[in-house]
């Protein structure tokens, strides 16, 4: 184990015992862009403990948590405890409920009906959440900052990443792209989007719990930009992981219309959605932003 993964699970355990949690082992099972993730035992049962790189980060995907539990079909992890950074002197730490299964993105199934039979369990659980909307409009029900129009509110979005993204030291053929998109943005959304749906904001099988014997969902986790939105800003995340064995976006297509410009829109999104982990923990993988931002522009001409 290298010094720093040690000092932090060090840390860790300091301030589970300070906060009097009787804790058996704690191991990490994984790692995000913005947290770690550890299994900790706590009185026979097993707890998850996601330490977060990021300030800010722990209040609002306790929320987030609190507020997708409402409406999804399958379980949401209940929140145990928020440790904050203020009081522990090290990080914020939220202690949740450990879901049973694997991660959905583990799983391959190859029998075209169980297939299927998945896919609609994801599916429809998205559409349980889609299906809400809010009356105050287009925001985050978080901060409680809401517009009246979606276009407004995503063009506030990318406005200061856009910004940024000028001011980084980003390859440059991605700047010129990005701000083409950017210069493009009334064309991307020239039929405006009426009405306000829940997002996950990460919808994808790696967010996902299955239970690897019956093939059933057991849980979603893992929420990250869930507002009131577009809800085609995360279908892009259905074609993640393995979304595309098990033809997710055609599913949800089936059973939802989509907008006539959703096929350049969907790679717009993906876009600026890999321009804020870029801004945020300086992931870039050029491939993918000249592949998406290329094709967002080739569909927006066709």
């Amino acid at each position: 184990m290298d010094f720093k993964k040690q000092a932090r699970l060090s840390r860790l355990r300091n301030v589970l015992s300070g906060n009097h949690i009787a804790w058996g082992s704690v191991r990490q099972i994984n790692q995000g862009f913005y947290g770690y993730v550890y299994l900790v035992e706590h009185d026979g049962k097993h707890l998850i403990a996601k330490v977060y790189k990021q300030d800010g980060c722990m209040e609002r995907e306790a929320q987030q948590l609190e507020m997708l539990r409402k409406y999804a079909l399958v379980r949401v992890p209940e929140i145990i405890a928020e440790l904050p950074r203020n009081s522990n002197g090290h990080f914020d730490i939220l202690l949740m409920e450990h879901l049973p299964g694997v991660n959905a993105g583990e799983i391959k199934i190859m029998d075209e009906a169980r297939k299927n039979r998945f896919a609609d369990d994801v599916i429809d659980n998205l559409l349980a959440i889609h299906a809400v909307t809010s009356y105050e409009g287009f925001g985050d029900y978080v901060t409680g900052e809401f517009q009246p129009s979606w276009e407004e509110y995503y063009h506030s979005l990318i406005t200061p990443m856009h910004r940024a993204l000028m001011d980084s030291k980003i390859n440059r053929k991605i700047a010129g792209l990005a701000d083409e998109l950017y210069e493009r943005f009334a064309q991307f959304f020239s039929s405006p989007v009426r009405e306000s749906h829940l997002i996950h904001g990460d919808y994808n099988l790696w967010n996902l719990m299955v239970d690897p014997q019956t093939e059933r969902l057991t849980g979603m986790i893992d929420p990250f930009g869930s507002c009131f939105a577009d809800r085609e800003l995360e279908l892009f995340q259905l074609e993640n992981s393995n979304g595309n064995l098990y033809h997710l976006l055609q599913n949800y297509v089936k059973k939802v219309p989509l907008s006539n410009q959703f096929e350049a829109k969907k790679y717009y999104y993906r876009f600026w959605d890999d321009v804020k982990h870029y801004l945020n923990v300086g992931y870039c993988d050029k491939k993918a932003f000249l592949r998406c931002g290329g094709k967002a522009l080739e569909l927006l001409k066709s």
